[in-house]
């Protein structure tokens, strides 16, 4: 629950820095500002929907023998090397990466290929997004 309220509070003041950057929208167009300010608030709902669901779920009993996954550290983890391999290895091995490690933490260790193309579809569907529809160009491996 803790981080939780930690990731709405990042979030909002996300979106509170996002909106310092002008409107979203001018001149029959998008600025640069839309897509941080979509992002800001779209962070904000899912918190909120996840703090909701979190408050009204009757605690669980957690089973003896099962250890801790520490997934929200590991979340954390995954996040800091993102950062530090994005430029160095560029968007898509970077990014291919991260996605899949994402996947791997909120689902079972199998059917890995599978898992292999859902994270490439992403970054692909992603790298169209960011380079075509808002002209934001990603570091590659070949420059």
């Amino acid at each position: 629950m803790v981080f939780l309220y930690v990731t709405l509070a990042v979030s909002v003041g996300y979106l509170v820095t996002a909106l310092s950057l002008g409107a979203p929208i001018a001149e029959n167009g998008l600025t640069p500002a839309f897509f941080p300010i979509l992002v800001g608030g779209a962070a904000i709902v899912f918190c909120s929907i996840l703090i909701v669901q979190a408050l009204r779920a009757e605690p669980e009993v957690a089973p003896v023998d099962e250890m801790p996954r520490y997934t929200h550290v590991w979340v954390v983890v995954a996040i800091f090397f993102y950062i530090v391999a994005f430029k160095p290895l560029g968007y898509f091995l970077s990014s291919g990466l991260f996605v899949f490690a994402l996947i791997l933490l909120f689902s079972k260790f199998e059917k890995l290929v599978l898992k292999a193309i859902i994270s490439a579809a992403i970054v692909g569907v992603a790298f169209v997004m960011f380079q075509q529809l808002f002209g934001v160009r990603l570091p590659t491996l070949w420059g």
